[in-house]
């Protein structure tokens, strides 16, 4: 009886270890398959990118990029699947190194950085968690980048992950993973408005276009759902790209402080708008967003382990 109870839900049980083990457990970055995929798009895009070339070339070769490296690890990965004993089991481990949290350890020393006013050691370490530059922001720059990266890489690299995974199984979910490695492994070379990334920024925005608005909207009910709204209105949905002007709303309205605002890449200024109108953010607000994000995760997971056990018992 055990048994059949254990395989009824392996598929939950092995979603709650890969989840929980990410959360958990710290990877060393020298092994790391995220530190391996974002070093071969970069010398793919330093040997593929032409600034000079036309838009038309820009746009083929930089599809061609991300496209074909993507396909050959996911066929790799499924002939890998098919041969395997326990390709439930291969799922999560997929899922695991999927699954990155590492930004907020990042964010924590940072706050502790600025409260002991160390802000050249604060840009330091901001500057590996971003692809703006940071050499001139103030304190309250810094707070406000790193607020900013917290609320987008925890979004796409923590939640939209496992939603891709629990939609269409480990290949899915690796595909948007390998996506967001060489979004962030281009824009550290190039600006994010080339024609080269286009292609692959067109593709994000999507596949996010539909679960970033379900989950803003679902955690909003657990938050400030009336200023989210109003910053959705407001803000959000003028921002560029509009996913991020969704997820900083939601974020901005639950620490009720202002978000996002002008950056520089490549030492040139790309204008954007700032998303609230409370207070600039502070050293403090740093802590009450790695806060915000720990609730968040748990009550995510609670969720969605009880909508997989309902559908699970209403189907048999």
């Amino acid at each position: 009886m055990l048994t059949e109870h254990l395989q009824a839900h392996m598929g939950l049980l092995i979603f709650l270890l890969a989840t929980l083990s990410a959360i958990g457990f710290r990877t060393s970055s020298l092994y790391h398959p995220n530190v391996v995929m974002t070093l071969l798009f970069t010398n793919l895009a330093q040997k593929v990118y032409r600034p000079k070339a036309p838009n038309r070339y820009q746009w083929l070769s930089g599809s061609l990029a991300f496209i074909l490296p993507m396909l050959t690890i996911l066929l790799i990965l499924a002939a890998l699947g098919y041969l395997s004993f326990y390709p439930q089991w291969l799922g999560g481990l997929v899922l695991f190194f999927c699954l990155d949290i590492q930004h907020e350890r990042r964010a924590k020393r940072i706050a502790i950085l600025l409260k002991q006013q160390q802000k050249a050691a604060a840009r330091q370490l901001l500057g590996a968690m971003v692809n703006r530059d940071v050499e001139k922001l103030s304190l309250m720059g810094i707070c406000k980048a790193c607020l900013d990266s917290l609320a987008l890489r925890g979004m796409r690299h923590f939640y939209l992950v496992m939603v891709f995974y629990l939609i269409g199984g480990p290949l899915l979910a690796l595909s948007y993973k390998l996506m967001l490695l060489c979004d962030h492994a281009w824009r550290s070379k190039m600006r994010p408005d080339t024609a080269f990334i286009k292609p692959l920024q067109l593709s994000l925005a999507i596949l996010e276009w539909l679960p970033v608005r379900l989950f803003v909207l679902m955690m909003a009910l657990t938050q400030n759902l009336g200023k989210t709204l109003h910053y959705l209105k407001h803000y959000g949905q003028f921002y560029r790209p509009a996913s991020s002007g969704w997820i900083l709303a939601l974020f901005a309205a639950s620490l009720n402080t202002q978000l996002a605002g002008p950056r520089f890449y490549q030492q040139q200024r790309f204008d954007n708008m700032r998303i609230g109108s409370d207070r600039p953010p502070e050293p403090e607000s740093i802590s009450l967003m790695l806060k915000l994000l720990a609730t968040m995760r748990w009550f995510f997971l609670c969720a969605l382990c009880l909508c997989w056990l309902t559908i699970n018992i209403l189907t048999h």
